[in-house]
């Protein structure tokens, strides 16, 4: 298994985790951008989890990301991926306040609905840190991942599979034309 992320230490926390559980001779972790990722193979399954395409502010981007996507697939293959559309509910119950996610763990929502971001904040025992994500609708994912030369195979409503009804969360399966 190939993994690839933008920070050193998540891939340290990742090898830590993979070698606990005895599988760290199966990893090949390797520093990189999901834009651009250090990665030659072909492969038959490409995962981008923890809706990390949020993190890419605009449709070049995403585009850039999706075609990379595509690029390592053997033909047939799968690019699996979790986004978000906030609800009105969730935008009007969060936003500007600090809300305890976890014990000792803050985290604070500021919403913007033109600009189509969400910046996030997050502060507990060992410091606090801010994170800006950028989300478009699911009949813009659908497009995009074809303009990448992807084929739609299902839009899940979440990770057990249940039928995507319009909600916050989607999760997508598409395929190499």
């Amino acid at each position: 298994m190939i993994g690839v992320d933008s920070s050193a230490g998540m891939l340290a926390v990742c090898a830590n985790h993979a070698r606990d559980a005895g599988v760290g001779a199966r990893l090949d972790l390797r520093l990189g951008d999901l834009r651009r990722p250090p990665v030659d193979e072909r492969v038959p399954l490409v995962t981008c989890p923890f809706r990390s395409y949020l993190h890419l502010r605009d449709d070049e981007e995403r585009l850039e990301a999706l075609r990379a996507a595509h690029a390592l697939l053997h033909p047939g293959g799968r690019l699996v991926f979790d986004v978000f559309t906030p609800s009105r509910e969730d935008i009007e119950e969060t936003h500007g306040r600090w809300i305890e996610r976890e014990p000792g763990i803050d985290e604070r929502a500021d919403w913007d609905l033109a600009a189509q971001t969400l910046t996030l904040s997050v502060r507990g025992t060992q410091g606090s840190s801010t994170m800006t994500l950028w989300w478009v609708e699911p009949e813009r994912w659908h497009s995009l991942l074809g303009e990448a030369g992807l084929d739609v195979l299902a839009c899940y409503g979440w990770f057990d599979r249940r039928p995507f009804a319009g909600g916050e969360d989607s999760v997508w399966i598409a395929g190499r034309k």
